[in-house]
């Protein structure tokens, strides 16, 4: 640990637990996405076709290959899986596909639903 050899002394739990939080500080500093924000609101709007187009899963084959450097063989095996599971994952990938599609449709209600409410308070005021 830290480059200490194996004839220094062990470190306590105290000291373990202090060093574990000072990482944990270092690890959340590094990674900081600032303050958290309970704006609902996207930043750019993504249209209909686009969340309907995106909700349909459609892998590619092509897609699958291996980046080592005589990788050919690997992404021989890794398409002959592919293609022997072809059944199993075109299921999973049409279940899968079909719930998206309800949550994306259920999603455009809501907004569709607040819209419409905006619309009637802004009215009101």
């Amino acid at each position: 640990m830290d480059g200490q050899d194996a004839g220094d002394r062990a470190m306590t739990p105290e000291e373990a637990l202090a060093l574990a939080r000072t990482a944990a500080v270092d690890t959340r500093a590094a990674y900081d996405e600032g303050p958290v924000s309970l704006d609902a609101s996207p930043v750019t709007r993504i249209s209909e076709n686009r969340l309907l187009e995106w909700s349909v899963i459609e892998p590619e084959v092509e897609r699958v290959y291996s980046t080592r450097r005589l990788g050919a063989p690997i992404t021989f095996a890794k398409r002959g899986l592919i293609r022997a599971m072809r059944q199993y994952l075109g299921e999973a990938f049409a279940l899968q596909s079909r719930y998206n599609a309800v949550a994306t449709a259920h999603i455009l209600n809501l907004e569709e639903r607040v819209r419409e409410l905006e619309d009637q308070l802004a009215r009101r005021g």
